[in-house]
């Protein structure tokens, strides 16, 4: 049987995760590879939106608009994932004047994207900013990893192909993006059925103001 990146599709999310160059320079030749790097980006969404859905709870979402809800969630994430890769194809351009691959960039930063399958986390209470962090962190390392094997850059030209690559892409998401972000925002709290409220000040309200009614309500019998 011929092997595909969907085959070993688990094998090569363990190997990005132990920062493996060999998992890298495997889906850039492994046929699917691309479909294997589109589906690790969706399925990270898909774990931060679940990490969010304690704001859909609490913003009282029906259960079939909340399932809705994380979709949407996880398909936005993945459109910044295509930002990204076309930020660091521009990074690599400029820095080194010459065209990279931008396959080669989309299936590296879809596999790097593998420690972000447990975004799930960040929803744990005082652990999930530090986690956030650390995953965040993770996945950028995974990707200079991979970034050097496809580019075949040295260590220093690649880091500082991603670094341009994610200033780029943290840019446009203030610049250009914004209007994607805003319709993005529409979207979710159009399928929740509800406007959405995500200040954490606002949420904090929401949820005192439940216990404060419970409480009544159990004194009152």
């Amino acid at each position: 049987m011929t092997e595909t990146a969907l085959n070993k599709f688990w094998e090569l999310i363990l190997g990005a995760l132990a920062l493996d160059t060999s998992a890298f320079e495997q889906i850039q030749v492994l046929p699917f590879g691309t479909i294997a790097a589109l589906l690790i980006a969706f399925m990270a969404g898909f774990s931060n939106a679940i990490g969010q859905g304690t704001v859909l709870f609490i913003n009282r979402v029906k259960p079939i608009r909340f399932i809705l809800s994380l979709l949407i969630v996880a398909l936005l994430y993945a459109f910044s994932y295509i930002f990204w890769v076309l930020s660091t194809w521009i990074a690599g351009i400029v820095l080194f004047a010459k065209n990279p691959s931008l396959i080669a960039i989309a299936r590296t930063l879809g596999l790097a994207y593998a420690p972000l399958l447990f975004s799930f986390l960040v929803a744990l209470p005082y652990f999930g900013v530090p986690i956030s962090v650390v995953l965040s962190v993770w996945s950028f390392v995974a990707f200079i990893t991979g970034l050097k094997v496809a580019l075949g850059l040295g260590i220093w030209q690649t880091f500082w192909c991603g670094a341009l690559g994610w200033a780029v892409f943290q840019v446009s998401q203030r610049t250009i993006g914004r209007p994607v972000k805003l319709v993005g925002r529409w979207l979710e709290s159009t399928v929740a059925g509800v406007n959405l409220v995500t200040d954490l000040k606002a949420l904090e309200e929401i949820v005192e103001a439940g216990l404060q009614k419970t409480t009544k309500g159990r004194e009152q019998k």
